[in-house]
């Protein structure tokens, strides 16, 4: 199949919908100021609404993903996609904190319909192709990520602090109507109740060798990266850098690089080169922390650091995505609710240590476990390289 004719407009369309779905969980965290202020509460009651997004995208990822293996696909991504939208809507349309918070939650909940695209997206193109396809869709996932801190507090600062809601909520209810009437009908691949396929979820993690080194991997590398989102902003501010909010999220928008490799690492692992990928990044990771420490002696260290780190999480992310799609094509939504529900609290992890190491020990202390994370990643990914080839994983079974 051609390059020219995976891309197809259907595809860069749920690579759209996949960036508005998880960029939306971020809109509010720099428009904490703006939204106190008009709203005449304290920052620190303001400062909930992006943590309640992050619980509740984790709640959706456990309890909601797992429906794309009982359910019919298309109809479920609408309900997900229109519920989302419906969450934005609310969150734009209100001037109440109970109302923001409501919407925040139902977008946190539903916008997991960005994790259901990508193995839908999957399954319109041959196996040996699909690599390319999610490698385009997380890139448009990652875009998303990127641009919402940047475009919420833009957008704010032009008009008013919800018009990046009211926009997105829009935008994403048009696509969902546009996807339904475009992709065909994907029957359920199982026939069983929510509450057994609930409970199936630690027992196919348990017999599944090659998804937990892949979902440990997934932990570390977001880890690693969301030290860096925390920190950030701790280490620019302040003298001697003094860059202010917008700047700072502009100057995320370096990591959009990373989205490129994103799509070239989805291009070769489909010619079999998915453990070199896998490897490469993992060193990737610890010569990026290494960056990292230089920062001292000049900034480019750091610049430099931050387009390797995000690439590098990019080339992992999307191997680990693909692979995990093909241990079981039936179970593919339980597989990545495994895999993404890893992913997500390595985040939280690496969070909460970047914060209290930043406080107890600066930034050397966030450098040495940075390094310890890179270098579990590296040693998962040598591990994983020895087990079995992928195209013979048996399906829900320790390799």
């Amino acid at each position: 199949m051609a390059s020219s004719s995976i891309y197809t407009p259907t595809v860069v369309l749920m690579a759209v919908a996949a960036g508005i779905c998880s960029g939306s969980n971020y809109f509010s965290q720099p428009l904490v100021h703006s939204m106190a202020l008009e709203l005449h509460l304290s920052e620190t009651t303001i400062a909930w609404i992006p943590t309640l997004a992050q619980i509740a995208y984790a709640c959706g990822l456990l309890f909601l993903m797992p429906l794309g293996d009982i359910l019919e696909k298309r109809r479920l991504l609408f309900i997900l996609m229109l519920l989302a939208s419906l969450g934005l809507l609310i969150s734009g349309f209100s001037g109440h904190i109970a109302f923001i918070m409501l919407g925040t939650v139902i977008t946190g909940l539903f916008s997991v319909s960005a994790q259901l695209l990508l193995p839908l997206a999957a399954s319109l193109v041959p196996i040996q192709h699909s690599g390319r396809v999610v490698g385009f869709l997380i890139s448009g996932l990652m875009v998303g990520i990127l641009l919402a801190r940047s475009l919420s507090g833009l957008m704010s600062t032009l008009f008013a602090w919800n018009i990046i809601y009211l926009v997105s909520g829009f935008l994403l209810l048009a696509i969902a109507i546009v996807l339904y009437l475009k992709i065909n009908s994907f029957p359920a691949t199982q026939s069983e109740n929510y509450l057994k396929t609930i409970r199936s979820i630690p027992i196919i993690f348990k017999e599944n060798q090659r998804l937990r080194r892949r979902t440990y991997l997934g932990f570390f590398i977001f880890a690693g990266i969301s030290m860096i989102f925390t920190t950030m902003s701790l280490l620019l501010a302040p003298a001697p850098y003094h860059f202010s909010d917008f700047t700072i999220g502009l100057f995320g928008f370096v990591g959009i690089i990373g989205t490129f490799i994103a799509n070239f690492s989805g291009k070769y692992m489909d010619q079999g080169y998915v453990h070199k990928i896998s490897i490469w990044g993992g060193f990737g990771f610890i010569l990026s922390w290494l960056l990292f420490s230089l920062l001292p002696f000049s900034f480019i260290f750091y610049v430099i650091g931050t387009i390797l780190i995000y690439s590098c999480l990019s080339a992992i992310h999307v191997t680990n995505q693909s692979i995990v799609f093909k241990l079981n094509q039936k179970l593919r939504s339980r597989f990545n609710a495994i895999y993404m529900t890893g992913y997500f609290t390595g985040g939280a992890v690496g969070t909460t240590l970047a914060s209290y190491t930043w406080r107890h020990f600066g930034w050397n202390g966030v450098c040495v476990l940075g390094l310890i994370f890179a270098t579990l990643t590296l040693y998962y990914c040598f591990r994983d390289a020895r087990l079995a080839p992928i195209s013979h994983v048996p399906l829900n079974k320790n390799q």
